[in-house]
C-alpha cells in the first residue's frame, strides 16, 4: 500500500475524499490529513507519504508554496492538486513544478480514480527501478532528473551519466490542450510517438516536464523547425486538440541546459497571448529583443465598469462587429497592463456579466437569451488563448443577437438617435459613440448634424430636458431630476433648463401643477 496525505482547509472535503474513494482497491492508504500548508509540512517529515492530495488555495501558506518547499527537499514525492475554476493559473503553474495533475472542485469520483491509478502505476515503476538499480537509467529519465530534480547531487549525477558530447543543446517544450479525458489517455501515447520518431543518434531525447512534453535536442530549432514539429504532431492528433510549442535558447554546455529550459518554460507560460499560431522561440521579438530594453511603465489595469459599458452599447445597437472591436481592444489593454492569464479571464468574465445584466432592462424578452450567453462564462476559464476566449464570447453574443431579432439594418444615424434616447442619462460623449459605431468622431458629428439639424450635444440636451419636463410635471425635486437625466451639477441643469424653456425648473414644476406631489 502506498501512503496518502490529504491537505485541504475545508473539513468537509478532507472527510469526503476519505470516503468517496475505495483506497484499498486502488492500492493506497490515507494515513493522515492536514488543514493548512504549514501543518502539512510538519506532518510530512514524520509520515513521508508517497502521494499528497492538496488544495492549491489555502490561508497562510498556499499549495504552491508547499510544493516549492517539497521540491527543495523531497524530489520523489507525488502531488495531485485540487483547484477551482478561478485558480486555473495557479494550477497550471503547479503543473510546471512537476506535479502529477490537478482535479477541479467539486471532485468527480471517476476522474479522481483515473488520476490515482496513473499515480499508482508511476509509484510501482519507481519502486521497481529502486529494486533494479543495477540496470542503466534511460536517457529521458536522466534528462528529467537533471532538469526537474530538487537535489543538486542528483542533477550532477544525471548530467555525468548522460555524457552526450553534443556540440550544442536546446530544450523544446510542447503543450496540448484537449479535454481532461483526452489528456489522461493521450499524454503517454504522444511521448511514445516522439520516442519512435527519434533516437539518440539523431540528437533528440523526449522526456516529461511536468504537464509539458520536453525535447532535448542537439539540432537548433527556430520558428520554422518548431512549426514543422507542431504540424507533425497535429497530423497525429485529434481534431479537437491544439498544440503550443516553445524553444529555449541554444547553449554550448550541458551544465547550462537549465537556462534553455527556464527560457522555454517562461515562453510557454505566455502562450495565452500567442494567438492562433502558438509558437514561441528564444529570438521571438515579442519576448526578446537584442537592443537595449526601453523602460516603459505598464498601462493601468482596465476598469470593468468602463469596458462593460462599451460592450453593452455594442450589443445594444445589435453590432457584432462593434462587440469584436471592444473585446479585441480589451485584450490588448490587458496585455499591455501586464495582467496574467488568470486575471484577464476574471476581468473578461466580469465585463461580459456586467454588460449583459443591463440588457433585459432595455430589450424586452431578452432574459433567457442573456442567461444562455452568461452560461458560457465557466468555459472562458479553460480557453487556451486570448484569441480563443474572444471567439467563444463572440459566438455567444452572435446567438444572443440572433435571438433578439438580429442585427439592425437601419441607418447609422437612426441607430444613433435611438441609442441616445435610450441612454440619455449616461455620460454620453460623441467620441464614445464614434468608437461604438466605428467612425471618425469629427466626421460622425457632421453626419449627425446633417441628419438631425442639430449638433450632438444640442440634440442630447434636448432629449434630456424633454425627459426632465416630464419628471418635473410629476412633482419630482429638481436635484433628483437633474441626476436622473444625466446632469451631475444641479446649477448647470438649472441653467440649461431655463435656456431651453424660458423658466426655471422649479417654476415649471409649479406651473404644471406638480409642486405638491413630492
Amino acid at each position: 500500500m502506498f501512503k496518502v496525505m490529504i491537505v485541504d482547509d475545508e473539513p468537509a472535503i478532507r472527510e469526503g475524499l476519505k470516503t468517496i474513494i475505495d483506497w484499498d482497491r486502488i492500492g493506497f492508504e490515507v494515513v493522515d490529513a492536514a488543514a493548512n500548508g504549514r501543518e502539512a509540512l510538519q506532518k510530512f517529515e514524520r509520515i513521508q507519504p508517497d502521494l499528497m492530495i492538496m488544495d492549491i488555495r489555502m490561508p497562510g501558506m498556499n499549495g504552491l508554496e508547499v510544493i516549492e518547499q517539497l521540491r527543495r527537499n523531497h524530489s520523489r514525492t507525488h502531488v495531485l492538486i485540487l483547484s477551482g475554476h478561478a485558480d486555473f493559473e495557479y494550477a497550471r503553474r503547479a503543473l510546471g513544478y512537476g506535479v502529477d495533475g490537478y482535479l477541479l472542485k467539486p471532485v468527480d469520483e471517476v476522474e479522481m480514480e483515473q488520476e490515482l491509478l496513473r499515480v499508482h502505476e508511476s509509484l510501482e515503476q519507481e519502486q521497481h527501478r529502486g529494486e533494479q538499480r543495477q540496470q542503466p537509467v534511460p536517457a529521458h529519465e536522466l534528462v528529467e532528473q537533471m532538469l526537474l530534480s530538487s537535489s543538486g547531487k542528483e542533477q550532477e549525477r544525471a548530467q555525468q551519466a548522460l555524457s552526450l558530447g553534443w556540440s550544442s543543446y536546446q530544450v523544446l517544450l510542447l503543450e496540448y490542450h484537449a479535454s481532461r479525458v483526452d489528456h489522461l489517455d493521450s499524454w503517454g501515447t504522444y511521448l511514445e510517438q516522439l520516442h519512435s520518431w527519434w533516437n539518440m543518434e539523431q540528437r533528440h531525447i523526449a522526456f516529461r516536464a511536468g504537464s509539458y512534453i520536453g525535447i532535448l535536442t542537439g539540432r537548433p530549432y527556430g520558428e520554422r523547425e518548431l512549426g514543422e514539429l507542431r504540424d507533425r504532431l497535429l497530423d497525429h492528433s485529434a481534431s479537437s486538440e491544439l498544440w503550443y510549442a516553445a524553444a529555449g535558447s541554444v547553449v554550448d554546455e550541458l551544465e547550462h541546459l537549465h537556462d534553455s529550459y527556464a527560457e522555454a518554460l517562461d515562453l510557454l507560460e505566455q502562450r495565452f497571448w500567442f494567438g492562433t499560431n502558438g509558437i514561441a522561440w528564444s529570438t521571438n521579438k515579442r519576448y526578446h529583443d537584442e537592443s537595449e530594453p526601453i523602460e516603459q511603465e505598464p498601462l493601468p489595469a482596465p476598469q470593468a465598469n468602463e469596458w462593460a459599458d462599451r460592450l453593452y452599447y455594442a450589443v445594444d445597437i445589435r453590432s457584432l462587429e462593434a462587440a469584436e472591436r471592444v473585446l479585441s481592444e480589451l485584450m490588448s489593454v490587458c496585455h499591455l497592463a501586464g495582467l496574467v492569464e488568470r486575471d484577464t479571464k476574471s476581468l473578461s468574465s466580469h465585463v461580459l456579466s456586467l454588460a449583459l445584466s443591463r440588457l433585459p432592462g432595455s430589450v424586452a424578452g431578452s432574459g433567457p437569451a442573456v442567461q444562455a450567453c452568461l452560461a458560457l462564462i465557466p468555459e472562458l476559464y479553460s480557453a487556451p488563448t486570448a484569441a480563443s476566449m474572444i471567439d467563444l464570447m463572440l459566438r455567444g453574443l452572435e446567438e444572443l443577437l440572433q435571438s433578439i431579432n438580429g442585427v439592425s439594418h437601419e441607418s447609422v444615424m437612426k441607430q444613433m438617435t435611438d441609442f441616445i434616447r435610450r441612454h440619455y442619462s449616461d455620460n454620453l460623449k460623441l467620441e464614445l459613440l464614434a468608437e461604438v459605431f466605428n467612425y471618425n468622431s469629427a466626421y460622425l458629428g457632421k453626419m449627425f448634424k446633417t441628419y438631425t439639424g442639430e449638433s450632438f450635444n444640442h440634440f442630447l440636451d434636448g432629449v434630456r430636458l424633454d425627459r426632465a419636463k416630464e419628471l418635473l410635471a410629476q412633482g419630482m425635486k429638481v436635484h433628483k431630476v437633474a441626476s436622473m437625466v444625466g446632469y451631475a451639477n444641479v446649477d448647470y441643469f438649472h441653467s440649461k433648463f431655463k435656456k431651453y424653456t424660458g423658466i426655471s425648473p422649479s417654476a415649471y414644476r409649479e406651473q404644471m401643477g406638480g409642486g405638491q406631489q413630492h
